[in-house]
């Protein structure tokens, strides 16, 4: 699909992208029927073309494409287990501080080091890392003498 790449690299040097599903849409049959490379050429074209002038489309196929990508990959119990390892052994390390009882304290501080562990080498976690650290970098080029606090706590 070096099409839909092109028309995504284009779409992104508009200004403001039209968000809103209009009447010269095609459907999301159509879009289906894109993706899978079943239309013919003539209405690929057209929906090609559409997509050029399209945000909402093409952030509706963009979606479809990256759901479609991620059902194809199958992960097996051992690959979703090595993941999860951190969350495992700090819960883990939490029901032996009750079982051993004569290192409970050891066991404890044991399991909140692990949970803290699992929780920063989450996904998710490390995205919000790279927004905060983009959004202050983005602050300190932008030549701003004070820069604004965007994850602060407003009274």
């Amino acid at each position: 699909m070096p099409d839909l790449e092109k028309i995504i690299k284009k779409s992104f040097g508009r200004r403001e992208p039209i968000l809103k599903r209009t009447s010269l849409c095609p459907s999301e049959l159509e879009l289906g029927k894109y993706l899978d490379k079943t239309l013919p050429p003539s209405q690929r074209d057209k929906i090609e073309k559409h997509l050029a002038d399209c945000g909402y489309c093409l952030d509706l196929l963009v979606v479809a494409k990256d759901a479609v990508d991620a059902s194809k990959k199958k992960v097996s119990l051992t690959q979703s287990l090595a993941k999860q390892k951190w969350f495992i052994l700090s819960m883990m390390s939490f029901l032996l501080s009750f079982f051993i009882k004569r290192y409970f304290f050891q066991f404890l501080t044991l399991s909140l080091i692990l949970g803290i562990k699992w929780a920063l080498s989450v996904e998710g976690s490390r995205n919000l890392v790279m927004i905060f650290r983009n959004l202050s970098h983005h602050q300190e080029d932008s030549g701003r003498e004070k820069p604004e606090k965007v994850f602060e706590r407003k009274h």
